[in-house]
């Protein structure tokens, strides 16, 4: 008997659902299952810390800007690489707090005296003089011989030893210390010999000063991409002219700027929400200036109610402004009331604020009751008695801040990342899971991927090694290397891995893994399993399921794998019967469609009357 996998129902009860059990690391094309590929990183170097935000844009010359932010920073990537761009003009790499230790009267330094430096999570770390000698002292130690600048060596080496600090060689009996960790908190240094070996408290530090949990926006608004987090300065970049982001406050020249969190823009006006002082108030600016608060159809609005801070606003001719437990659509109409402003979803909206994505019209997020799309005044269902309550019950509730939603525009699939339950040793609200939204075919699947934020991404293949990892097969390009698909006219599905890394989805070093709904063969007998002829164009190893009722756990038998005939030779008997199928990593496959299921009745008994 053939069985379809059929599309993942994890809210139906396994049995009789006519759909897959598990289909994870796989979407769900038509009739089939594909691949969906791991996370390959590219760049040279890192992030240093989780992504809190990121952004792609390609400028009037067709030349592609992709930016990253961190709590404390923003990136920007270029040629497989980070640099930092800076925030109000500030780079990160002269914002790491450091202090100074000034070495006077070297050979009168007691033994055991000590110099303490707090690192900026607040551990005290003791750096104590050992007495004099020569050699090498122990660790967190140093010698005071020869002369104060000899002694302030001795006290770099063993400051630079420590990870969480760094110290330049000092030219002479000044050494100069810089932490590990950006930030501007914990900035205490103590001495306790302040006469020979005075020191000076950490100064600098962030030059954002916004939480772990404050997410940042970016925006492109013609040649400009805007940043925003709503506690700092919002941020602009002038692509083609700036080499760092400035102060959006610097360019305007009617009225004032607001401080804002979110931000998207309709028809041509930059949109921005969730003002400080005002969570509830949307503002714009001047048609087609980002540099006027004042005139030109700029304006604000209060937005009365009880949805609650604006959480995201959408872009494109028409604009969506979402709530908490709102959703309000936006319309130009010119004139002096410039947008009406109709309520489309009196009681429902987006909590989280990254939950929401777009691909041009089609509007998709996450609620606190499940997810939706948005079709023009209407807010369609699209995970209730799907996977709603499955994603309700994975989703880690301490990190649900890390969510973040992006759209495969090619492959036509929603995405949301988000940090499971599962990972069990989750401390740092890492995400390691994606649930995905095939908006085509109207199904669902379950991804892993570690990683801190997903986005739609134009990447420009600017060595081989890149391109091998973009087309997957070197002997498969059938793109000239002269034309715009190599120089950044691709758009990927992009992240920023658990590593810090910029990385692409075009691997196959994940499983995937698809179980097919409860069957029981023959009613009201159990069944004898022969076998199961994967209908998968790839090997793949199988595993059986059983159970004798309904209320038992189910039992699982020894993976097996395909033979040249190209069935898995499993042996198993039970009344209900669930396959396990196994796709391994390394192995790529086109099309998953179900099982050819060989069994035979099983505890027939035969009574025999005799007249």
């Amino acid at each position: 008997m053939q069985l379809p996998f059929g599309e993942w129902l994890p809210d139906q009860p396994d049995h009789l659902k006519k759909g897959a059990n598990v289909a994870t690391n796989v979407y769900y094309a038509q009739n089939s299952y594909k691949r969906f590929p791991s996370l390959v990183d590219y760049s040279t170097n890192t992030i240093i810390k989780d992504s809190r935000g990121a952004g792609s844009f390609r400028d009037n010359s067709n030349t592609v800007y992709n930016f990253v932010a961190t709590k404390d920073t923003i990136y920007k990537l270029t040629s497989g690489t980070f640099s930092d761009v800076g925030a109000s003009g500030t780079l990160l790499s002269n914002s790491y707090a450091t202090c100074t230790i000034t070495v006077t009267d070297y050979s009168n330094i007691a033994t055991d005296s000590t110099i303490v430096l707090t690192t900026h999570a607040g551990v005290a770390v003791t750096f104590t003089c050992q007495g004099a000698g020569t050699g090498t002292p122990a660790t967190n130690k140093f010698f005071h011989n020869e002369s104060n600048d000899t002694t302030a060596d001795n006290i770099y080496t063993a400051i630079n030893a420590h990870a969480n600090f760094s110290a330049v060689n000092p030219a002479a009996n000044v050494v100069t210390v810089t932490r590990a960790a950006v930030g501007n908190d914990n900035l205490t240094v103590t001495s306790s010999d302040t006469t020979r070996m005075a020191v000076t408290n950490f100064t600098g530090g962030s030059p954002l000063t916004g939480e772990t949990t404050d997410f940042i926006t970016f925006t492109q608004f013609g040649e400009y991409v805007i940043v925003s987090n709503g506690v700092d300065a919002v941020q602009y970049y002038l692509m083609g002219t700036s080499t760092a982001f400035a102060d959006l406050s610097t360019i305007v020249t009617a009225g004032t700027a607001p401080l804002f969190k979110v931000s998207g823009v309709v028809r041509d006006f930059l949109v921005t929400g969730n003002i400080s002082g005002a969570t509830n108030r949307i503002q714009w600016a001047g048609i087609n200036d980002i540099a006027t608060w004042s005139g030109k159809q700029s304006d604000s609005q209060d937005l009365p109610g009880s949805g609650g801070r604006v959480t995201a606003i959408t872009s494109g001719e028409v604009g969506y402004v979402f709530r908490q437990n709102q959703i309000i659509r936006m319309d130009y109409v010119g004139g002096s009331v410039v947008f009406r402003l109709s309520v489309i979803s009196p009681n429902r909206g987006a909590v989280y604020a990254r939950a929401v994505c777009q691909d041009n019209r089609r509007v998709f997020f996450y609620a606190d009751d499940g997810f939706y799309e948005i079709q023009g005044d209407t807010v369609v269902p699209i995970g209730a008695e799907k996977i709603n309550r499955f994603f309700d019950l994975d989703l880690n509730k301490a990190y649900t801040d890390r969510i973040c939603a992006a759209v495969d525009p090619f492959n036509q699939l929603a995405m949301w990342l988000y940090p499971s339950v599962n990972n069990t040793t989750n401390t740092t609200g890492i995400c390691d899971r994606i649930i995905i939204y095939n908006y085509v075919t109207k199904k669902w699947s379950l991804a892993e991927a570690n990683a801190s934020t997903i986005f739609s991404q134009f990447v420009g293949a600017y060595t081989v090694e890149l391109m091998d990892i973009i087309s997957e097969n070197l002997e498969n390009i059938n793109a000239a290397l002269d034309t715009d698909f190599w120089s950044g006219g691709q758009q990927l599905l992009g992240a920023i891995d658990s590593d810090y890394k910029a990385s692409i989805f075009s691997g196959n070093s994940n499983i995937s893994e698809i179980e097919t709904d409860e069957v029981e063969p023959y009613p009201g007998l159990r069944s004898n399993i022969l076998g199961v002829r994967p209908i998968i164009n790839a090997a793949s190893t199988v595993t059986i399921k059983t159970r004798e009722r309904l209320q038992d756990t189910a039992s699982e038998s020894s993976s097996v794998s395909t033979v040249t005939s190209g069935v898995n030779p499993v042996r198993e008997s039970g009344r209900y019967i669930r396959t396990n199928v196994k796709i391994a990593s390394g192995t790529s496959f086109d099309h998953a469609q179900g099982i050819d299921l060989s069994a035979t009745k099983a505890g027939v008994r035969w009574v025999i009357k005799l007249i």
